[in-house]
């Protein structure tokens, strides 16, 4: 199947390919090694999630709403792809020859920084539905049972019927939620990272590129959950690795999916 063009803005058009669909193992690889040649400030990016994961944890403490941690984590996923921005500009300058410093890290370059903030605000508007339907689906769930039969939010997730359908539909309609970002984000936000495109159109190629590689992108979506998984069973703290290395290949994805860029042909 030959090349899917969009035109991007001005005179450049980007061409989404198809790929193997296998070919997330190597985007996997690639970048680990990214990983690997700049582990210390991969590493420092990786804190980043860490932090505001104990930060959520405390807050959900304090406010007696610890059984709502899975719903916050399942949330957090879909602004994964903003916080990792710093991991896409690592293994672009990698992929350049050029150096990576401290001050890359901390001001990463953005050529669309509006359009960026933009696919930022609609993964936060899903991540806002997404904890609207949780918070009703407890309520919904819980008012069936008496004020005298109230139990902790553990209990009632995993030891009555009530909690279990909750938490079943919970998964479900979160699974769906998460499906949706991932989709509009994984390709979208690496494009206007790095060229000059309006928001919509990041989205659509990201769009474009998932519908046309179902196979390699649902493979990399599932080592993605799996590997986040993991490091969330650490206390989060496999995320200092986890989440730069992903963030890493995440941008090896976008360069496969998006060949490359090319000029408009001059007219006459």
């Amino acid at each position: 199947m030959s090349p899917f063009e969009i035109t991007l803005g001005g005179d450049e058009r980007v061409q989404v390919v198809r790929v193997m669909p296998d070919a997330h193992w190597l985007w996997l690889a690639n970048g680990w090694v990214d990983f690997k040649a700049t582990w210390r400030y991969s590493m420092l990016i990786g804190l980043v999630p860490v932090v505001v994961a104990w930060v959520m944890v405390v807050v959900l403490w304090q406010a007696d709403m610890l059984g709502f941690l899975p719903a916050v984590c399942g949330g957090f996923a879909l602004v994964g792809p903003i916080l990792a921005i710093s991991c896409y500009e690592i293994s672009r300058l990698r992929a350049l020859g050029e150096p990576v410093t401290l001050r890359a890290i901390l001001n990463p370059r953005i050529v669309s920084p509006g359009q960026v903030a933009i696919i930022a605000f609609v993964l936060m508007l899903i991540l806002m539905v997404w904890a609207r339907l949780a918070s009703f689906l407890y309520a919904f769930a819980s008012s069936a049972r008496p004020p005298a039969m109230q139990v902790d939010f553990i209990t009632f997730a995993l030891q009555t019927p009530e909690g279990l359908i909750m938490v079943i539909i919970g998964t479900l309609v979160g699974a769906a939620l998460a499906t949706i970002g991932y989709v509009v984000s994984v390709v979208s936000i690496p494009l206007a990272a790095n060229r000059s495109v309006d928001a919509m159109t990041a989205m659509l190629v990201s769009v474009i590129a998932v519908s046309r590689n179902k196979g390699a992108m649902a493979s990399f979506a599932f080592n993605i959950a799996m590997l986040v998984g993991l490091s969330l069973a650490t206390g989060f703290f496999g995320l200092i690795l986890v989440f730069p290395w992903l963030g890493h290949a995440t941008y090896h994805c976008y360069r496969a999916l998006t060949d490359k860029t090319v000029s408009r042909p001059s007219e006459g």
